[in-house]
């Protein structure tokens, strides 16, 4: 058995980058300030500086940033490499470095500026959130190398603990995406296209690199 996105996989990636695109379009030409959804989220979820919530907020941007994302990356290509699972060791790095080139481009095409009166340092524009990317694409690309792992009959990882995985990258993407509007440093909207972009990376990545593998 093997493990891969159907065919269409990478079509509807390249579709939910192309849209994450056209809302930059609207943005920098149309509308660079807070959506209406963009606002009101912000007020639901805006914390008091000092707050254990603002902490967590807090911790998460260290860990989302790009040294952490890197990092934790480089250690998880290590492990898969040692267990000789090559190609899902190049598609994790792929699924990176493809999020890190369409982030920071878009950032560079956008330029969003950033929501006012944030509670966390932060650097560069605004859309799409950088984190929120590399969180996609890390535990996305974690979650498809599993599966992969999985599929190829190796007995340390089982269905349930797959199951898993894929609910933990769900969450994980979540609470970054949390943590950056929480702390007043993106809008809803960035977080959200940072997600698509980096979830779709590791999408594109895996369907690049996968090869048929047997029992």
């Amino acid at each position: 058995m093997h493990s891969k996105p159907a065919a269409p996989g990478i079509i509807w990636a390249s579709l939910a980058i192309l849209a994450v695109a056209g809302l930059g379009a609207y943005i920098h030409f149309a509308h660079s300030g807070a959506l209406p959804l963009d606002e009101a989220w912000r007020e639901a979820v805006r914390l008091e500086p000092g707050s254990v919530s603002f902490t967590v907020a807090a911790f998460m941007a260290e860990i989302g940033s790009g040294i952490g994302v890197a990092a934790c990356g480089a250690v998880a290509c290590a492990l898969l490499l040692t267990r000789r699972f090559l190609r899902e060791a190049a598609a994790l790095a792929t699924a990176l470095l493809l999020g890190v080139a369409l982030s920071e481009g878009l950032k560079s095409l956008v330029v969003r500026p950033r929501p006012m009166e944030a509670l966390y340092p932060w650097d560069g524009y605004s859309f799409p959130s950088g984190h929120s990317m590399g969180a996609a694409a890390l535990a996305v690309s974690l979650a498809f190398a599993f599966s992969s792992v999985y599929e190829s009959g190796a007995t340390f990882v089982t269905k349930s603990s797959v199951t898993w995985i894929w609910i933990a990258a769900f969450a994980w993407t979540l609470a970054m995406m949390w943590s950056r509007t929480a702390l007043g440093v993106h809008w809803l909207s960035d977080t959200v296209a940072g997600a698509v972009v980096g979830a779709s990376a590791a999408v594109i990545a895996q369907r690049v690199w996968h090869r048929p593998r047997t029992r």
